[in-house]
């Protein structure tokens, strides 16, 4: 991967419709959860007895709405800034990390990304908001058990590395989704499950990232990106 690097002028529909996929499938559960919860609201409404049984339901239906619509609103956070163009453009990680930290709330991954790291100057550099955001969500991935993210950086704007660690089990890339991430993939071989590695790569790519990946036991994978 170089700096010359850039994505194809033309993508393939194909990739374009497993993102559209990939983001159907992450919404559709609280999406469907807030669906639910109106029908139980429509529900109390035409319940004859009222009473404290309706407070009841309506309180659950609120509950329902607000957990879901909140889940919903956080991914969608996460992917305007890994997938779209306001994450090129972040000039500090503070949204970033708080997108983060609202992607993997109320799983079982907890996220280590401490205050000023990387150090905001570091932003300076297009594209590495986006590319730390990426590496972390490709870390939640890989723990499909739940585990710990941690992110850790060194260096500036010209030169540095940014390291992304899935600790947990099983921590291991699949090579599936391996093979999406380094772009040897092709888009028949690309599915839901690792269309956001190659979209991962080829965004790295774009912006001169080289990003190496390392299995260092069953419970510990650790993304390296450099520039």
């Amino acid at each position: 991967m170089t700096e010359s690097s850039s994505l194809p002028v033309s993508v393939d529909i194909r990739v374009l419709e497993l993102l559209a996929s990939k983001l159907c499938h992450d919404l559709v559960s609280p999406v469907g959860a807030i669906r639910n919860g109106l029908e139980l609201i429509e529900e109390m409404q035409e319940d004859e007895d009222g009473g404290t049984a309706v407070g009841g339901f309506l309180g659950e239906a609120v509950k329902l709405i607000d957990h879901s619509s909140g889940q919903a609103d956080r991914r969608l956070r996460v992917f305007r800034l890994a997938y779209g163009v306001a994450g090129r453009d972040q000039k500090g990680f503070g949204d970033a990390r708080a997108a983060a930290a609202g992607y993997v709330e109320g799983g079982r991954t907890r996220l280590d990304w401490p205050d000023r790291v990387p150090h905001d100057m570091t932003a300076q550099r297009r594209g590495v908001v986006k590319l730390v955001l990426n590496l972390v969500m490709l870390a939640d991935e890989a723990l499909t058990h739940g585990g710990l993210v941690s992110v850790a950086a060194d260096g500036d704007e010209t030169a540095g590395r940014i390291t992304v660690t899935a600790a947990g089990r099983p921590g291991t890339l699949k090579p599936e989704a391996a093979a999406a991430l380094a772009g040897t993939a092709t888009a028949e071989a690309l599915s839901p499950r690792t269309i956001h590695a190659y979209l991962a790569g080829r965004l790295a790519e774009s912006d001169g990232f080289r990003i190496a990946v390392a299995t260092e036991s069953s419970e510990r994978l650790v993304f390296t990106a450099e520039w």
